[in-house]
């Protein structure tokens, strides 16, 4: 097996193979969101490029590093991401519903550098015109490499706004039915615990294996079109860098 020690924190996101492209893919099974959601395991795909400063993916977006460098404490990104919709098909609590859009948000990142570990704190915003609002997040990340493996677990909150909350979970008066109740909430927090293991085969394959588990407060978690307030989600996949 390769050397590990390839894995670090930016933009609040966990990188491997700085300076390098890449192109991965793997399998994601998931608890289910939705209540009779149809789906809980897929195929994904990923690929992109990671920069010192300049990074972009299919599964984290576009961020740029515009304040400090590697061997800062702070270090501040702007980033472009996307949040997921859903059609009325997706679960059988949603027939009948209107589809909600895909989103997109531009935000503002920091990452202070603790030690081994790195403190990261987001703000991002509706740019798109869909939930009109915003999401922050605050998430501690603590790198560790292993002779054999990097591993990166991590531990944080996310704050979905309001409009946020009722736009992707409420349930409008014209959207009501017996099984369905009329709702609209407040703002909501997640809170989020999980790790990432990077295992190196050689300079250029990695196999990847991650785990995260998400707590919904009640604001989210008593829609009534949401299936519960523990949610998880894996996955196993294969990178390869050039």
């Amino acid at each position: 097996m390769a050397d590990a020690g390839n894995t670090y924190i930016r933009s609040g996101n966990i990188y491997t193979h700085e300076g390098k492209a890449f192109v991965g893919g793997g399998i994601v099974t998931a608890s289910q969101f939705y209540k009779g959601q149809k789906h809980q395991t897929a195929v994904y795909l990923n690929g992109g490029y990671h920069g010192e400063d300049l990074n972009a993916d299919l599964g984290s977006g576009i961020n740029y590093r515009f304040v400090g460098s590697n061997d800062d404490v702070l270090n501040m990104s702007v980033f472009m991401v996307a949040n997921p919709g859903f059609e009325a098909d997706d679960a059988k609590i949603l027939k009948g519903m209107d589809d909600r859009d895909i989103s997109g948000d531009i935000g503002l990142n920091a990452d202070f550098h603790l030690g081994q570990g790195t403190l990261s704190g987001k703000f991002q915003h509706d740019v798109t015109g869909v939930y009109k609002s915003f999401q922050t997040d605050l998430t501690y990340y603590h790198p560790m490499a292993f002779d054999f493996m990097d591993f990166v677990p991590y531990a944080g909150v996310h704050y979905y706004s309001e409009d946020y909350v009722n736009y992707y979970a409420g349930v409008s008066s014209s959207e009501a039915t017996v099984g369905r109740s009329e709702y609209k909430a407040n703002g909501a927090f997640a809170y989020r615990v999980g790790y990432t293991m990077i295992f190196p085969i050689t300079e250029h394959l990695d196999i990847t294996q991650a785990t995260g588990y998400s707590y919904l407060d009640s604001a989210l978690a008593e829609s009534p079109l949401i299936d519960n307030k523990n949610q998880w989600a894996t996955t196993f996949g294969v990178n390869y860098t050039f």
